[in-house]
């Protein structure tokens, strides 16, 4: 080839960059496309940077009711790293292809360009378009795979596939000599005092999760070929070391993820108690003489920040225990515990067999992409986005993926009870669990009673230091969480309805706390109702008949739990047969979790078998029939 090469930066904007399901993160994309940027511009490579802008006028239609890049806007500006400087140009487009703009292309042309390097967003549409147009017009067209983006990931990987079979190549940053992204660091802020940090954590890469995996196939034929009877055993081992240092890990919990004691307490018995089942039931045989299990092989495991140890513990025990090697992905607050675990197991001779992978959304996707199964436990958007990874490379994927959970309360129902039951259930550890309720739905007939009742049992909720033996409420995860949940809150009163208590900070200084909050007489629209916000805010919704509350539980796209508070044994029988979740809970908003049960969403909070109990030797093994 000879002629100039281009480099066009395309639509690296922060409005694009700030869109939710970003791959890779808005961090390591930034940082990817900072370090190409930096080596065309020492090669002496023509650099156009192409925006798109929107006004009254131009829009595209797909965008009309939440237009974005507005020009003159900051969100159609791009990061100071990324701006142009001076000789370097700026194209304007209004839609998907910057070949649209006839400028570009004379801009290209009269500087003698013959190959076009593509880096930017979204790759299923603006670069897709730009690499077929530029295919066209007869330039060579390369698209550096590490520094494009999507918010639509599995779309934007079958875009370059399609690409690259036809108008493209793949360049890594790597071949191209001398390029090195800034590693991207993650600093975890105190919940309780955000001045301080309590430790930062290096963002691994896909190529660096590769060598990983690599490493461990290598060793997997060695735990396969163990026993039944020693990977239970070693497991056991695991445990009873592990309860050895049981304080120590509810400190652990307590201090990175500000989890109050006794929730912290609760979490590490029930970690044991899965850690426990899986050794006692690993070694039990099949259902039939012909019938045959075998390991996948590497396993992907995706653990979320809340539940930092019992989690990480529930999907590392089956994976080890029925002969794969495994790869751990855990979300960055939890980044230190999970360390932490895979050191333990060495005394168990079980360290070899797993590694961790630390970073974001993008690491856990690299993970997926190396994996033969994998099991996560995030956010409703995290799980789909796998679940489609899964089918398209046609592995098992097994995912829970978070509830905007219901409970009803008739008038039958022990009112002073369920607020009781209820106000705690709903806001220890600020309603950052899965199975934590959001949702209240009333019969019309008890609503004004028992709004009273529960507000009540709310505010004599002790807030405070999750160290405090006393604290049911500690703070949220982050100031930026605090800061949207309180930005949603906000928009209750527009939309028509009553903030009842909470919305402020509960009178506690210098971390991200929320006084838990209760709002009633609200859209059914609203995010509030309508989305899980996973923290300490509950809507109150009162309803005629039995029939509106069925109906008013299952609205939503979640499935994961539900409750009814009732002594009505016709009701509770037929919630049981109707309900659309999971897991159903009678009289108490937090039920006690068996560590032999299944744990099961429904609709958009599972995909997949269960966890847990004899349902992990689905989630780990494949079966196979042999016959003789």
């Amino acid at each position: 080839m000879t002629g100039r090469i281009a480099l066009l930066s395309i639509d690296l904007q922060r409005d694009y960059l700030a869109r939710r399901g970003l791959m890779p993160e808005a961090e390591t994309l930034v940082a990817n496309a900072e370090a190409l940027l930096g080596y065309a511009r020492s090669k002496g490579w023509l650099v156009v940077h192409v925006r798109t802008e929107s006004d009254a006028d131009q829009v595209m239609p797909h965008r009309r009711d939440v237009p974005e890049v507005v020009a003159g806007s900051a969100g159609a500006e791009s990061p100071p790293e990324l701006t142009a400087v001076d000789g370097e140009s700026v194209v304007i487009k209004r839609f998907f292809d910057p070949f649209d703009r006839p400028e570009l292309d004379e801009r290209l042309r009269e500087s003698g360009v013959a190959r076009v390097v593509l880096m930017g967003v979204q790759s299923h549409a603006c670069i897709r378009a730009a690499a077929v147009s530029a295919y066209a017009r007869g330039y060579d067209v390369a698209i550096a795979t590490e520094a494009v983006g999507s918010d639509s990931p599995l779309d934007g990987d079958l875009a370059l596939e399609w690409l690259d079979r036809r108008a493209m190549t793949s360049v890594r940053l790597a071949s191209l000599g001398g390029v090195s992204p800034a590693p991207v660091m993650w600093r975890h802020v105190d919940p309780t005092d955000r001045t301080a940090i309590l430790f930062e954590v290096e963002s691994g890469s896909p190529a660096s999760v590769a060598a990983a995996a690599d490493t461990l196939r290598c060793r997997q034929p060695g735990l396969k070929e163990l026993p039944t009877a020693e990977r239970a055993s070693r497991l056991r081992r695991w445990h009873d070391d592990l309860n050895a240092r049981r304080p120590d890990w509810v400190e652990a919990i307590v201090r990175d993820v500000a989890k109050p004691r006794r929730d912290a307490e609760g979490e590490v018995a029930y970690g044991l108690d899965l850690l426990a089942n899986v050794a006692a039931t690993v070694a039990l045989g099949d259902e039939a003489p012909h019938v045959a299990r075998h390991p996948h092989g590497l396993v992907g495991l995706i653990t979320p920040w809340n539940n930092p140890f019992a989690l990480a513990v529930g999907k590392i025990a089956p994976a080890l225990g029925f002969g794969n090697v495994a790869l751990l992905k855990p979300a960055f607050p939890g980044a230190r515990i999970a360390t932490r675990l895979i050191e333990s197991l060495e005394a168990a001779g079980l360290a070899d067999f797993i590694a961790v992978a630390q970073g974001g959304p993008s690491v856990g996707r690299a993970v997926a992409n190396v994996a033969d199964a994998v099991s996560i436990t995030g956010s409703t958007l995290a799980g789909q986005q796998l679940a489609g990874l899964g089918g398209h490379r046609r592995i098992p994927v097994q995912a829970e993926m978070g509830g905007n959970n219901a409970a009803i309360v008739d008038e039958s129902a022990d009112l002073d009870a369920a607020a009781v039951d209820l106000a705690a259930a709903m806001f220890s550890f600020s309603g950052q669990r899965c199975t934590a309720v959001r949702r209240v739905i009333l019969l019309d007939s008890i609503a004004e009673a028992f709004t009273e009742r529960l507000a009540a049992a709310t505010r004599a909720l002790p807030i405070g230091m999750p160290s405090d033996p006393a604290t049911i409420i500690g703070p949220v995860i982050s100031e930026a969480k605090r800061d949207q949940l309180l930005t949603t809150i906000a928009s209750v009163g527009t939309s028509g309805g009553r903030l009842l208590c909470g919305g402020e900070d509960g009178g506690l200084e210098g971390g991200s706390w929320l006084a838990p909050t209760i709002v009633d007489h609200i859209d059914p629209a609203h995010p509030l109702v309508c989305d899980e916000q996973f923290g300490p805010v509950v809507a109150l919704e009162s309803v005629t008949t039995f029939d509106d509350a069925l109906a008013a539980h299952d609205r939503t796209g979640a499935g994961l739990l539900g409750a009814l508070f009732s002594t009505d044994e016709a009701r509770i029988a037929r919630f049981r047969r109707v309900a659309m979740a999971g897991i159903l809970s009678i009289n108490r908003a937090r039920p006690p979790f068996d560590a032999g049960g299944p744990f099961v969403g429904w609709k958009d909070s599972g995909f997949g078998v269960a966890e847990h109990g004899r349902w992990n030797r689905d989630v780990y093994t494949r079966v196979q029939a042999v016959y003789r």
